[in-house]
């Protein structure tokens, strides 16, 4: 049995299962049914209630995403680093062999990094006067 395209000519098989239209145009067409039966449903209960019926306010199509999973990868050699991945403080990710920042040139400064906290965590102490005996 040959494949048949779908009815819709979306470029997708078909299956006659579902009305020989692929996936994406089956779903599309069940939802378009459910909308449509939803408005006749609001349409008489409206003539019940003698008001008149207003449509729907079409919703905009559904898009599928295809959801590509990205690999975590060293921003020095582009190797996959999975869990183990190094953050540095440079923001980037890197391997076990770039984790180090004289290996991936890292633009960080440390020593000013370093010298901040120092001037942070140690105020200078200094007496307001001296008093002499």
């Amino acid at each position: 049995m040959a494949p048949i395209p779908c009815l819709k000519g979306c470029g997708f098989f078909g299956d006659p299962e579902q009305r020989n239209l692929c996936s994406q145009c089956y779903k599309d067409e069940i939802l378009a049914s459910v909308r449509a039966s939803i408005q006749d449903q609001i349409n008489r209960e409206m003539a019940m209630m003698n008001l008149k019926a207003e449509p729907l306010v079409p919703l905009p199509p559904i898009k599928t995403k295809i959801v590509t999973k990205t690999t975590k990868r060293c921003e020095s050699c582009k190797k996959k680093i999975g869990l183990t991945g190094f953050i540095c403080k440079c923001g980037g990710e890197f391997c076990s062999t770039h984790r180090l920042p004289e290996v991936h040139h890292c633009s960080f400064d440390f020593k000013g990094f370093g010298r901040k906290a120092i001037a942070k965590d140690n105020p200078v102490v200094k007496a307001d006067k001296v008093y002499k005996i």
